[in-house]
This record gives C-alpha cells, structure tokens and sequence, in this order.
C-alpha cells in the first residue's frame, strides 16, 4: 500500500506496540509472540545498542523502568544484560533473535533510539535470514536518511509527536516513505496532505476503541496499539457497510 493509491479501498494495517506492551513484557520475545498471535501486519521495536556493540530491544534509555537492573543501558555490554529480568522472566532480546522470532510471521518497524546505529541496524537485517516486510523508524531522522542513503527501497518512517511548522516537508527532508504520528497531534487535514505527496501514515500509540475508530476516520493507514487486536483487520468501506 501507498499514499497514491485509493485511500478509501485500503486495508487498515494492524500494528503491536512494543510487540504487544498489554499482553507481555514490551520489547520482549513474549511480546512479539503474542502480537503475532493476535495477528498483527507489523509488531514495532525499539532499538539501542550495548556498551559492546549489541544491538537490543528496548525502549528507554536506562534500564530501571522495566527490568530488574539500573543504570544506563548504553553502558552494559550483551552479557550483562542477559542476568536482568526484562518483565515475567524474559530477557532483553538481542536484534537478531526478533528479527528470528517475526520472521514469515509479521512485518517489523525497527525504532532507532540512538543516535549512529541506522545503519548498523539496516546491517543487522539483511545479514539475517528474515522473511518479510521492514520499516525502519525513528525520531532521529539523521538515522533513517543514513539508511535511504545506504538502500533507497528501504521503507523508513520518519516519527514526529507534533504536526510541523513546514507540514510534509520535515518527511521529505528525511527522504521518508512513511510518516509515525502521535494520534493526540493528528488532525485529518494534515494526514490528507501527507497522503498528497505520496505519505503513509500510522498513528501511535492508541489504544481505546473509540480513539481507534476516530483513527481510522482521520485517514490512518496503520495504527499501533498496546492492544492491536482491537484495530480492526478490514478496508474503510468494510468498516462503513
């Protein structure tokens, strides 16, 4: 699917934050496991890199919010970290067994949290055997142009929490094919004028099934939710019969 195609027609795409955050440890291969049970098109993935250079799932910078460490993650190498509690008895996932658990079962979008590892973690998926879509993301834009620099089929998403002094022209500069907008910011107006010039769109993150409908009729593609299995698996006109 594509900004230039008929919006109305197109099938609204169902993506799990964090894997499944409602369902299981976010950023865990639990989590992955129950948004593709749920039957996610993507699940969406934080990334960041270790003191040793292992590229690992997770959200926050430091590690005190959801495993059993503390400290800054940026400054522990792989082997450190896989004595934390990552939530339920999961550990933090390195790229690779991610990428191994979607693959052939669900799409991934790839956040890039830190700054220099787009490239890195482009390298990281086609060194793998992974069998199907990718969106690399980030609100680091520098990353996702390093990686349309390095591949320019890549499908990269440019994030943004706010809707822009210069409109669709930050998505452009970053040379995007998607756009991740924070539902709270999303108005159908300016989803219209990312569609115009070739954009799709996904709202993050929502969750409640009135904010998911109101989503949908503000013209998004794709929505992540901590709870994908309440967005619906069907086209605009499906959802109005």
């Amino acid at each position: 699917m594509t900004g230039s195609q008929n919006q109305e027609d197109s099938r609204i795409l169902r993506i799990g934050h964090r894997g499944a955050a409602a369902h299981a440890p976010e950023n865990t291969i639990a989590a992955i496991r129950a948004g593709i049970s749920l039957g996610v098109d993507f699940v969406e993935l934080d990334v960041q890199r270790t003191r040793d250079g292992r590229l690992v799932l997770m959200h926050d910078e430091t590690l005190d919010r959801t495993t059993s460490g503390v400290g800054s993650l940026s400054q522990m190498t792989w082997d450190e970290l896989q004595s934390l509690d990552a939530g339920d008895g999961e550990r933090i996932p390195s790229v690779e067994a991610a990428l191994g658990t979607a693959s052939g079962r669900a799409g991934v979008i790839l956040e890039a949290k830190a700054s220099g590892i787009g490239p890195d973690l482009y390298s990281a998926v086609q060194t793998s055997d992974f069998s199907g879509p990718v969106i690399y993301a980030s609100f680091l834009h520098a990353e996702i142009l390093a990686i349309r620099d390095i591949d320019q089929r890549a499908r990269t998403m440019a994030l943004t929490d706010c809707i822009p002094l210069a409109g669709a022209a930050f998505a452009h500069d970053a040379n995007a094919t998607l756009v991740g907008l924070a539902f709270d910011s999303a108005t159908a107006k300016f989803t219209s004028a990312l569609h115009e010039v070739g954009l799709e769109v996904f709202f993050y993150t929502v969750n409640e099934p009135n904010l998911i409908a109101l989503a949908i009729h503000l013209g998004a593609d794709g929505v992540i939710s901590d709870y994908p299995e309440r967005v619906p698996k069907c086209s605009r006109d499906e959802l109005r019969a």
